[in-house]
Parts: structure tokens; C-alpha cells; sequence
């Protein structure tokens, strides 16, 4: 899919919300982040050294759901919320990020037994609509770009379309398979990742003239991603920021607000030390670095689509150092993904050049 310039917008966000470990709306989310706020507590889980599992669970659902259930809660959470600020009474369509695993364990999932009543689930949140299509996108982090694009196909056809991505680490079988792999952050393993969960939404219309717009969307596969062996080359990180940043550079300018789905992990600050060198002409004098994932936990598929929400959120309540943001998401399998945001003031004055 061909990237347009900073002259033309994707679609524009019509409204959003997020259910996450700190807040059950995105306004309360980005209220506590600001106040650095964490909700980072032992779980039930123990881990084979005996001790229990620390990580960032949602207050909003109850300790006792686990695993597929938790993650239809969240989303219903979210949904349910989104649908009372938009008209949902037409054909929707919801372009869903969901974890990689779902479409590694059963390539079937949205026809499996678990996987429709998982769907049926969502749908419910969305009651009020006259129809919802629901099509799946089970590549981890990454999977936001992916939807993303696939959205803006159906913006261009008129549907009403929610883009969006539901996950959750509050599940043994997910702890475990960190855990084997050493990618669990433990007191004895600080270079692991912090397990959380989230559920985030965005509601996509027509490129507006007011509001907050998407201006660019790229993809890329790094070829050794971690776990691999083999060092970090960046390469699939860089080619989606290459695209999604081509409007900063059609339009000569630079971005302070970059929102970055980096954990703890060395493997992933070495891979943001090597696209930083590479993006110095688009980087901002004043830039500032967000990495919400490390206070809220990994949100896997949710994480682009929460980081664009809390980037609104930043807009809306007029504490944004920029009128553009940069958004990243990486799977571990090295699919990457990143996006360009922006407000009024950068694409009103595009626009018009």
C-alpha cells in the first residue's frame, strides 16, 4: 500500500478509550501515568524459583478470570464504553489485534469453539450496531499497523470502523512461555519483560479538518528478532518508520513526542539505539521518549493501539510537546510496525501549503 504525503490524511479518530493496569478509561489511564503511577503487584502466579509473579493487572476485572476470558473482558470493557460516545447504529466493522499465539495454536481461532465465543463476546459490547464484522489480526505488537491499513480500506468504502487490539498476560500458559524463554522479569532476570494487559480502541472516520489524523503507516520484519541469537539489526523497525515518518520529511519537519512500545528488555533498547541514529533528521531538538509499557505493563496487541489513545488523551487535555507523534510496535516474531499521528495544527497548515 502506498504512503500518502503530509498534504492528505488516512482517517481521522472520531473517538477512543482504553481499559489498561492503571485506569478503566483512557482519561484516568493517562491521568495516573502523568502522576507516575504504576500498578505493579505480586499475582497469584509462582514462577519456578517459588516466588510469586509480579505484574500489571487491570483493577477493572476480577483477579479470578484468566487467559481468553480475561481478554474478552477487557475488550467488552473498552468497547462498551467507545460505543456510548459514537453512533454505532450502521454497519460496522472491527479490524481486532490480537496476540500472536491465537493464530500460532489454532490457525481456525475465529471458527474454534473458544475463539466464537470469545467474538461473541465482543460483539455483545457492541450491541447497538446493525451489523458488526469482526476480522482478526493475531500478530502481537506489530498486528496495530497491520489493522491499521486494512481499516483505512474500509474508511475509503464509508463503513464505521473501530480499530483496535485486546491482550493479556494474566495467563500461566503466557507466564510460563516467558519464563522458559528468560523473558520474564524476575528480581534475579531484570532484562525480561514486565507482564500487563490492555484493551484499546479507536473509532475511525473520512480525514476531517479538526481532530487527530493518521498520516502514516509503515511495516517491516527484522530478521533477528530476539530470542534469535543473533544481534539486532534494527532493519525492520527501520523500514516501518521509514515509511511512517515520510510525511515529517516531505514536509521538512521533526517530532517531539515519539511513544514506544520498549520493555525492560536490553534487545529492545539496543534496537531503539540503532533506529535513533538512523532518525536524527526527523527526531526532535526537544524530543521526548515515552515508554508507557514499562508502568503499564507489557499490552502486547493492545500496545499500538493504546499508545495512539494515550497520545489523543495527550492532545485532548493539552499537555502534548508536539502536534505530531511517532508510534511503534514490535512482535516478537520481528514483525514491526509504526505510525504517524497528527493534530490540527500540523495538517491544517499542510494542507494548506
Amino acid at each position: 500500500m502506498s504512503l500518502a504525503s503530509a498534504r492528505h490524511a488516512f482517517a481521522s479518530f472520531m473517538a477512543w478509550e482504553a481499559v489498561t493496569s492503571l485506569g478503566e478509561s483512557a482519561a484516568e489511564t493517562a491521568l495516573l501515568l502523568r502522576a507516575g503511577l504504576s500498578n505493579v503487584c505480586a499475582s497469584r502466579f509462582v514462577d519456578g524459583a517459588g516466588e510469586r509473579v509480579r505484574m500489571c493487572a487491570a483493577p477493572a476485572v476480577p483477579l479470578e478470570i484468566g487467559g481468553l476470558d480475561r481478554a474478552a473482558a477487557l475488550a467488552s470493557l473498552a468497547l462498551g464504553r467507545l460505543a456510548e460516545a459514537i453512533d454505532v447504529k450502521r454497519q460496522a466493522v472491527l479490524l481486532l489485534a490480537l496476540p500472536d499465539s491465537y493464530g500460532a495454536a489454532d490457525a481456525a481461532f475465529a471458527r474454534s469453539p473458544h475463539g466464537r465465543s470469545f467474538l461473541d463476546t465482543v460483539r455483545r459490547s457492541l450491541k447497538r450496531a446493525a451489523s458488526l464484522d469482526i476480522e482478526i489480526f493475531p500478530f502481537g505488537r506489530a498486528a496495530g499497523a497491520v489493522a491499521l491499513r486494512r481499516a483505512v480500506e474500509f474508511v475509503d468504502q464509508d463503513r464505521l470502523v473501530i480499530w483496535g487490539g485486546v491482550d493479556t498476560m494474566y495467563d500461566w500458559t503466557v507466564l510460563e512461555t516467558l519464563e522458559r524463554d528468560d523473558r520474564l522479569l524476575t528480581a534475579e532476570n531484570v532484562d525480561g519483560v514486565r507482564p500487563g494487559e490492555g484493551a484499546a480502541f479507536v473509532a475511525l472516520g473520512p480525514s476531517a479538518t479538526r481532530g487527530i489524523h493518521v498520516v502514516g503507516i509503515g511495516a517491516g520484519r527484522e530478521p533477528s528478532p530476539v530470542g534469535s541469537g543473533k544481534p539486532c539489526r534494527s532493519l525492520g523497525l527501520t523500514a516501518a518508520l521509514d515509511a511512517a515518518v515520510a510525511p515529517l520529511r516531505d514536509a521538512g519537519r521533526r517530532s517531539n513526542c515519539w511513544l514506544l512500545d520498549t520493555s525492560h528488555e536490553a534487545y529492545a533498547t539496543q534496537e531503539l539505539q540503532n533506529v535513533i541514529a538512523r532518525f536524527g533528521d526527523v527526531l526532535g531538538l526537544e524530543a521526548e521518549l515515552h515508554m508507557p509499557l514499562k508502568e503499564l505493563g507489557d499490552a502486547g496487541a493492545a500496545a499500538m493501539p493504546l499508545l495512539a489513545v494515550l497520545g489523543a488523551e495527550a492532545w485532548r487535555l493539552g499537555y502534548a510537546n508536539d502536534d505530531t507523534a511517532v508510534i511503534t510496535g514490535c512482535s516478537k516474531d520481528g514483525a514491526r510496525g509504526a505510525l504517524l499521528l497528527a493534530a490540527d495544527s500540523f495538517h491544517r497548515t499542510e494542507m494548506a501549503a
